[in-house]
């Protein structure tokens, strides 16, 4: 099997190995360079680069430090998506690098993630704290108190650092890190899904990876009328490598009048 080396620290080679080893591709995890220091979640070291241009990092660094021949780059980021300040938000992008042509290949996955923080004081309830903490099973939590921070701690051991410091304020996080947050380690799994499905799909004309769908169409014909509404009418599939690219239409041949501007304005 091909190896493809991925650079971390937080076990993340299992939520990806799975789903590339179909393909021929045996996932090692490298520690060789310390992706922390491209930015954390608990805010201790800032993040400068996008997500996109930390997993391209990471992922070439896979290859230079390690002589790897293709290089994995993993990223999270939160508190995006399509509804900013209600709904958390959980973006992973995966970059696959290929040394030997230079080609980058990003796979994404994106979704709600049920877990916010908690302010406690004084007068928090432990036990009932306890047991919302525990509705996250195998999630590890941060404290935040008179500017420090603990990470890595279990709900019971929370609980335990509570008492034990006496603090009458402080705040409780989930730990981001992929090896402390399940939820996250499911996400980055739907990203390598999506990466296995970009390297599957090969360029009829050059050989190259990633030939899927780059962008919809919109134009199908109204049933009724034949006027142009706004639904899907063909998917652009595009080659990176070569420029080769190909128009397929979908299987529905004609949209519902329900969205056509003519027959229901």
């Amino acid at each position: 099997m091909n190896q493809a080396v991925l650079i971390t620290k937080h076990d993340k080679a299992k939520c990806i190995a799975n789903a590339l080893a179909p393909l021929g591709f045996d996932v090692v995890e490298s520690n060789a360079f310390d992706t922390d220091s491209l930015g954390t979640f608990a805010g201790d070291i800032e993040r400068t680069l996008s997500p996109k241009e930390a997993a391209l990092k990471k992922a070439k660094m896979a290859c230079e430090l390690l002589g790897a021949e293709f290089g994995l780059g993993s990223e999270g980021s939160f508190g995006n998506g399509p509804y900013p300040g209600i709904v958390n938000w959980n973006d992973e992008i995966l970059c696959f690098y290929e040394r030997a042509t230079g080609q980058a290949i990003y796979a994404t996955a994106s979704g709600p993630f049920a877990i916010s923080s908690i302010q406690v004081n004084s007068e928090t309830c432990r036990d009932a704290l306890l047991k919302k903490l525990n509705h996250f099973q195998s999630q590890r939590w941060l404290l935040k108190f008179d500017e420090r921070v603990i990470k890595g701690l279990s709900s019971e051991t929370l609980i335990e650092t509570l008492a034990d410091k006496q603090l009458t304020e402080a705040l409780i996080e989930p730990d981001l890190r992929a090896m402390h947050c399940p939820l996250r380690q499911q996400m980055i799994s739907k990203a390598a899904d999506d990466l296995a499905n970009r390297l599957s799909a090969i360029c009829p004309k050059c050989n190259a990876k990633n030939f899927v769908v780059k962008e919809a169409i919109a134009g199908l014909p109204c049933e009724q009328c034949g006027l142009a509404t706004q639904q899907i009418k063909q998917h652009k599939y595009h080659c990176e490598c070569c420029d080769h690219t190909e128009l397929k239409n979908t299987e529905q041949i004609a949209a519902d009048p329900y969205y056509c501007q003519l027959c229901n304005p």
